[in-house]
């Protein structure tokens, strides 16, 4: 499996970034995830353990088969759209990364008694 990241810094205006993003970009980015990914997680993060803010305001995943199938998705127009759509909410800044998964843990199950 092979993952998208992008980790967006806090925005000046909060409520500016979240209507833009839940109603512009998200929609952008559900015709790529259509386009035969696995799928995409949006989590707004939460304020550390001790209070202080996170390092950065909401983490996205894009999760896909291999580095070639988000690839071959990023670069339709739909890919294209939803990366240019980037520069009209993501004015502090925006981090993106990709990777291979290496290792997942999951709970065991257990049938029976």
């Amino acid at each position: 499996m092979y993952v998208f990241t992008c980790l967006y810094h806090h925005p000046a205006d909060p409520e500016a970034f979240d209507e833009h993003f839940f109603t512009v970009h998200a929609p952008l980015a559900r015709k790529v995830v259509e386009l035969g990914l696995r799928g995409a997680t949006a989590t707004k993060l939460a304020p550390n353990p001790d209070g202080t803010p996170p390092p950065f305001y909401v983490k996205v995943d894009i999760t896909a088969d291999s580095a070639e199938a988000l690839q071959a998705a990023m670069s339709t127009p739909e890919g294209q759209a939803a990366q240019a759509d980037m520069a009209n909410f993501a004015g502090a800044g925006v981090v993106v990364f990709t990777g291979e998964v290496v290792d997942e843990i999951r709970p065991e199950v257990h049938c029976g008694a």
